[in-house]
Order: structure tokens, then sequence, then C-alpha cells
């Protein structure tokens, strides 16, 4: 249960921090999507790919086994394979610690405890508000893809892009659900927010690592960014229902503990 006067007071409040983050996703898949068809008319672009070396390729999704000049490729290598999850991850620590560390060391908190609200329907609240914005900035992503390809005639599986948003979108709630359990068991943002980057790059960092050799594959079992791989998602080659349910899971658990902490620590104000 939520607070509808909350909801929509906080929704404002981050309005500005969304609407900047989406316009700016959708201005950069604009400008690549634009320059796509430029670069496959050159005689050189399918000789391309082959120069880069294969860790290379593996870090940033590019195929190995043959030369894949689609879009699907092109745009996963360019911004979903690892600049996407970069600024997502960044987004979402971004968003956790206004709505719930920033909010409590400030003290912005005290009104809405001091009113006739319980402290499950402010969290429900702040949690609800979270997910909205990425569910937004994750739809401005799909959509400023949709809308480029259209306006550039560039032929796209809409239906492939729609899973890698759904997907997409499980992984920003794992980074955003620990980030929002940090800010709340720690009641310091000077505090969580360096605890929960560190630990978002050590994930980061071991994702890469899986992906730039076999000898570090077995590291992709302890980063949840190892479950987000757009290219195999978009080339049909991957349904990622198990990998968005472990997400799902994941993010739930967190987004629970959350609750379960802030409705029973005395919580400064």
């Amino acid at each position: 249960m939520m607070n509808d006067a909350l909801y929509w007071s906080m929704l404002k409040y981050e309005g500005k921090k969304v609407i900047g983050y989406s316009l700016g996703l959708m201005l950069y898949e604009w400008l690549i999507t634009w320059v796509y068809p430029i670069l496959i008319e050159s005689p050189v672009i399918e000789d391309l790919p082959n120069s880069f070396p294969t860790p290379v390729k593996r870090a940033f999704g590019v195929s190995e086994e043959e030369t894949d000049i689609s879009y699907e490729s092109y745009i996963s290598a360019q911004l979903l394979g690892r600049f996407w999850t970069l600024l997502i991850s960044v987004y979402g620590i971004s968003a956790s610690n206004a709505l719930t560390a920033h909010m409590l060391e400030q003290g912005f908190m005290a009104y809405p405890l001091s009113a006739p609200v319980s402290r499950s329907e402010i969290i429900n609240t702040q949690i609800g508000v979270l997910l909205t914005e990425l569910m937004m900035v994750t739809g401005a992503t799909v959509g400023g893809i949709y809308s480029a390809a259209a306006f550039f005639k560039v032929t796209i599986d809409r239906w492939g892009f729609f899973r890698m948003g759904i997907l997409g979108f499980c992984l920003s709630t794992v980074v955003s659900g620990y980030s929002m359990l940090f800010g709340v068991s720690l009641n310091s943002e000077e505090v969580s927010v360096p605890l929960v980057s560190a630990l978002t790059v050590i994930f980061y960092g071991l994702d890469v690592m899986s992906s730039l050799s076999e000898r570090f594959a077995g590291l992709q079992n302890v980063t949840p960014f190892a479950l987000f791989r757009p290219q195999e998602v978009l080339r049909g080659k991957l349904l990622p229902t198990k990998e968005c349910l472990i997400l799902s899971c994941i993010s739930g658990t967190c987004l629970f503990l959350s609750g379960f902490v802030f409705r029973r620590k005395n919580l400064a104000i």
C-alpha cells in the first residue's frame, strides 16, 4: 500500500533527473543510429570487427564466430553492452540514495514520519517511486531505439529489444535494491554511497574480467551483471526468462529487507 500524495510529490522531486537521463540517452541513440547507415555502406566495415582482439570482442559483446554488422550487434557494442549498464547503475544508486539515505540524513523524512501515515506506506511509496523511475529510464532507452530506427529506416526486431528492455529493467532493480538496503540500514549517505559504489564497481569489474578470458569465466557466477547479455537476446540466442527471474528474486529480497529495516529501526530524523 502506498501514499498517493507522497508518491506524486517524490516523483515530481525526482522528475528533472528522470527527464535529464532519458533525454540524454535518447539523443545518444539517435546520434549513433544516424551514423549506422553510413557505416554499413563503407567497404571496410566487414573487416573492422576482425581487427579487434578477441578479449575486446568478448568485453563489448561482439560476435566472435562471424562478422556481424547488424544493427543489433552495433547498438550492443556502442551502447547496451557496457555503457548502458554502467549508466543505469549510477542512476540506480543516485535515485535510491535520494529517496532514502539523503532524506533521512537531511531530515526531509521528518514530515511524512510525523504525519498519520504508516512507515509501511512511506517505504512502499519510496520503492514505488524508485521502480517508476527505473521503468521510465528503461522505457526511454527502448523508445529511443524504436524512434531512431523508424526515422532512419533501420529494420529491427522490436520484440527482441522489448525483451532486452525487460532484462535491463530487472538488472537496474538489483543495483537500486541493494543501494536502498544499504541506505536504510546505514542511515547515512556519506557511508552508504561509497560502499554501494564500491560494491557495484566490483560486480561490474568481475563481469568484465569473466568476459575477457575463459580462465575467468567462473566469475560470472558471482555478479548480477553477467546475466545481462543484450546481444544474445537481440540475436535470438537467449530468451531471458531465467535471467529475469533470478534478478527479480535478488531485487525483491533487497527491497523487502529495506522495508523491514525501515519499519523496525530507530531512525534519526
